[in-house]
């Protein structure tokens, strides 16, 4: 009983003990040694986890002051969680920026906003070591001895006061950098100031707040508009007059030459024309035709395996005699055809098709490209010069104007340039206003076919800039892929509950 009994008393001062540390290093430190004498300033999300250490610190007190009792354990997870998210959210905001880029300032090389991701998860691990090492469960009554609370002792005591100063200056400092409500401080905060003419007491935060709200926040994108499943959620109303497209003018007017119905049991998503066959694909489909557009070879993609691939939006020859497939959430897989495939090697990428089709092996497998300005759009369109290939992003319901093609050098896939081509465009207009479905590439240009306004934007990706606009009739209502063939232009087009193939002028 007395061995229970010291394991009590040692589990107090260690709760003690580690709820007066986190009040005293990492929230001491920040406001004193950081604030007052380098002038560190926290923003909005800096306060948070700031407070987040004080909640569990002062919990840490209550189970010494009030015994150990469970709502006191699960606040302490429950703040150590609400640290986590808090800590996660703002590293996760600069993560991504080059070699010593960030914000604040920095202890040992690292910024303090990934210290108070190393701060909560210590609390976790803290906490653990201490759970499991803890004394029995009726040790805790009999240690309390009927009474309402424990006694702090002398350096219990201490540790309550040295705390309650720390808060107090925290909340000193807090009111001078943020103010009372309704401001809500800084996301991007000047440096610490006792000067009233330097203090900057601010509502910014709260813009945008309350509007769309949802846990992906830029990420919250609708899936794009695909020919086996149309699109409902982008706010995008199609229409089929190249008049209202956003240029000024139209270069040459395109005509119909003849047509044809391929009959494929799916909503054809691409087509291209690649060594002598036609390549299609639908949502995970892939289909390899003949001239006379007969079935030769096909597979079902497994979309899960390591790399996920959204819907499929192109393929394209990739190192002589393998293909590069592409989804539209820049996920791909590098793909070759053998009859004579090894079922077992390659079940991880195909449902289907296995024992024909390769993605496992030298110079194959699956990757995600990595983008700056296109990182939150999605792509329908792929086309590639055997040096380079390049993306197309479409529009989205979180942003309708943006349109950047993405350039990527094909031998490792990595971004080597991102731009939006220059044009002459309506006022108030944009090249959002398009919808590019899908591209092909041929001496030196790009031809983008936007399924929106029936336009055909013909780009050289070395200027960067549209060259002319060819527009192509309406009677095309649904434009999924552009090739050449016979020097001629090939339009796609899923409609009418079938796939049509128009031959132009």
């Amino acid at each position: 009983m007395k061995e229970e009994l010291a394991k009590t008393k040692l589990f107090y001062a260690l709760m003690s003990l580690a709820g007066f540390l986190i009040i005293l290093l990492p929230v001491g430190i920040a406001n004193v040694v950081l604030g007052y004498f380098m002038g560190d300033s926290p923003c909005y999300l800096c306060w948070g986890q700031r407070e987040s250490m004080i909640f569990i610190g002062v919990i840490a007190f209550f189970i010494v002051r009030y015994g150990f009792k469970p709502r006191y354990v699960a606040m302490l997870l429950f703040m150590a969680a609400v640290g986590l998210y808090q800590s996660f959210l703002h590293y996760g905001s600069h993560a991504h920026r080059d070699l010593d880029q960030g914000f604040s300032l920095q202890i040992f090389g690292i910024h303090t906003y990934f210290w108070a991701e190393v701060v909560f998860w210590a609390v976790i691990v803290l906490l653990g070591v201490l759970f499991l090492f803890a004394p029995k469960f009726s040790s805790f009554d009999k240690e309390m001895n009927g009474e309402k609370f424990r006694s702090f002792g002398k350096y219990g005591f201490f540790a309550v006061i040295i705390s309650t100063i720390i808060v107090a200056s925290n909340a000193f400092q807090a009111f001078v950098s943020t103010g009372i409500p309704p401001f809500i401080g800084q996301g991007d905060p000047v440096r610490f100031s006792l000067n009233p003419n330097t203090i900057i007491w601010s509502t910014d935060g709260w813009k945008g707040n309350w509007t769309n709200i949802s846990f992906l926040g830029p990420r919250d994108v609708k899936a794009p508009d695909y020919a086996f499943a149309p699109a409902t959620k982008l706010g995008i109303e199609f229409d089929n007059d190249s008049s209202n497209s956003p240029f000024v003018s139209i270069n040459k007017d395109l005509k119909i030459s003849s047509s044809r119905d391929i009959n494929f049991t799916k909503p054809i998503n691409t087509l291209s024309y690649i060594n002598e066959d036609f390549v299609l694909s639908s949502k995970f489909d892939v289909a390899f035709l003949d001239e006379n557009f007969n079935l030769k070879d096909s597979f079902v993609l497994d979309p899960y395996f390591s790399a996920t691939i959204d819907p499929i939006i192109g393929i394209i020859p990739y190192m002589k005699d393998k293909y590069l497939l592409m989804g539209s959430n820049k996920s791909f897989l590098r793909f070759a055809r053998n009859p004579n495939a090894d079922e077992n090697l390659q079940y991880a990428d195909f449902i289907e098709g296995a024992s024909s089709f390769e993605g496992q092996g030298e110079g194959l497998g699956r990757g995600r490209l990595s983008t700056v300005r296109s990182i939150y759009h999605h792509v329908a369109s792929m086309a590639s010069d055997e040096k380079y290939f390049y993306l197309a992003t479409v529009p989205n319901n979180k942003d309708k104007k943006k349109f950047v093609i993405s350039k990527f050098l094909l031998s490792d896939r990595i971004l080597s340039a991102e731009f939006t081509p220059k044009a002459e465009l309506k006022e108030g207009r944009s090249l959002g206003d398009l919808y590019i479905s899908s591209m092909t590439y041929l001496n030196g240009e790009l031809y983008a076919l936007s399924k929106n306004h029936n336009v055909i934007v013909v780009i050289d990706p070395k200027k960067e800039e549209v060259t002319r606009v060819l527009s192509y009739p309406s009677e095309i209502k649904n434009a999924r892929s552009i090739f050449f063939k016979d020097s001629k232009i090939n339009i796609l087009s899923y409609q009418d509950n079938s796939n049509k193939l128009y031959i132009l002028e």
